[in-house]
């Protein structure tokens, strides 16, 4: 009887198999959470990025310019886009670049002095719902990115 549990015990056939499978349940679960989190930080890059490009844009489209955006400024023009609405479309041009659905995108630009004059600033603040290719636990359900900047003409 000893022999026999001896000799059942010291034979390694299939071990190979049965540690790989358990390394496997380890492995993959992580890869794929690995994968999620880099697919998560390239959406929030991109995010950033139309953010400061909606900056930029509006930075660059201050009172003294011809088609200028934003609130007016202090020389009595009235914009012709005096909501915003370029800026938010330069931001959802670039945000869609990074080929998530940005159907939901939030944009909000916001003049700090509440006019376009030169040396204002303006913020421009992004927050999108994010949608996982695989649900895992610990990936954030929202992005947000923010870009400031002051105003050139």
């Amino acid at each position: 009887m000893r022999r026999l549990f001896r000799s059942a015990f010291s034979d390694n056939r299939g071990s190979t198999l049965i540690e790989t499978a358990v390394a496997m349940l380890v492995v993959i679960p992580m890869l794929l959470w690995l994968f999620e989190m880099c697919m998560y930080c390239y959406t929030t890059a991109v995010l950033q990025y139309a953010a400061r490009q909606g900056v930029e844009y509006a930075m660059t489209h201050g009172t003294d310019a011809p088609n200028c955006s934003g609130p007016g400024g202090s020389i009595n023009r009235t914009c012709p886009d005096a909501a915003g609405a370029n800026v938010t479309g330069v931001v959802a041009q670039m945000a869609k670049s990074g080929g998530h659905n940005m159907t939901s995108l939030t944009v909000q630009s916001t003049w700090a002095a509440g006019n376009n004059n030169p040396e204002s600033s303006v913020t421009v603040m992004i927050t999108t719902p994010y949608t996982p290719y695989i649900h895992l636990p610990f990936v954030p359900s929202t992005i947000k990115g923010t870009a400031t900047g002051n105003i050139v003409y």
